[in-house]
């Protein structure tokens, strides 16, 4: 019987044009009420995960940052927690992106963000990123202000760039984990997190086993939550490798796919 469903935000959650349509917050309501715990599960830092539960008029726990922190709720407490700090690593990430323009969001386990790169990002950028960069701290010398330990950098970029910042990355941060979450953008945090470590800390937490839960994603950044889990769901938007692991195969985010999915297991 699944108990908690862990749900990712772009592509999943949100529609194309980021917003969260009625059928799919009917059935997060049904699912509470049938004793089923929706989780968020995200690339974004907290404060993106916190925008989506105002959004829903709801809280619940959110994974945020890739995998590196886990909350119990809006202005929650601090569940599980993965930060890293290989600075002589990130100097060559830092390099790259003074080199090459690229922009660079760093997220400090307590405190504000920090925000590195050229205007001309907001270009490449959704909609979503730029509101919560405008919320960062500019940074100007980010070889100082991100010489502190990290949650995660994401490096935004077009996707040749970052092609370029991919292999840059496996020659020189081996003490670094890295995974695309969207077509312009690269997440980095220590070696063995991602969403998938941090929903087995949540089971963990909750004495639940991956038969008793769910996950829907659509991109390789949701693949290791995916593997964990007992009921792996990929929308039909999905990037290939996801549909290979998954038992369902939900409607697109434009389809309603979550809510879908939670009928779904709601007739189980």
């Amino acid at each position: 019987m699944i108990k908690l469903i862990a749900i990712d935000l772009d592509g999943t959650l949100y529609t194309t044009k980021r917003s969260i349509t009625e059928p799919v917050r009917s059935a997060l309501r049904r699912a509470i009420e049938n004793e089923i715990q929706p989780v968020i599960v995200t690339g974004r830092g907290w404060r993106g995960a916190e925008i989506a539960l105002e959004s829903l008029e709801m809280d619940f726990p959110y994974i945020c940052s890739a995998g590196a922190l886990l909350r119990s709720g809006m202005n929650g407490s601090t569940i599980h927690a993965r930060t890293f700090h290989q600075h002589s690593e990130l100097l060559h990430v830092i390099n790259f992106a003074y080199e090459n323009g690229c922009g660079l969001i760093a997220e400090p386990e307590i405190g504000t963000p920090y925000w590195f790169g050229p205007d001309k990002m907001n270009d490449i950028m959704d909609p979503l990123t730029i509101k919560e960069t405008f919320r960062s701290i500019r940074s100007i010398k980010p070889e100082k202000d991100f010489d502190q330990p990290l949650l995660k950098v994401t490096i935004t970029a077009d996707f040749d760039t970052l092609g370029k910042a991919e292999k840059l990355i496996q020659a020189h941060c081996l003490s670094i984990h890295q995974v695309y979450s969207g077509i312009q953008y690269i997440d980095l945090t220590a070696n063995g997190v991602n969403k998938g470590s941090a929903l087995q800390a949540l089971a963990k937490f909750r004495g639940l086993q991956p038969s008793e839960i769910a996950a829907i994603g659509d991109q390789e950044i949701d693949f290791q939550m995916l593997k964990f889990s007992g009921l792996p769901i990929a929308m039909s938007n999905a990037v290939p490798s996801l549909f290979n692991i998954a038992k369902w195969i939900a409607p697109s985010n434009d389809e309603d796919g979550v809510a879908w999915a939670i009928n779904e297991i709601l007739k189980q």
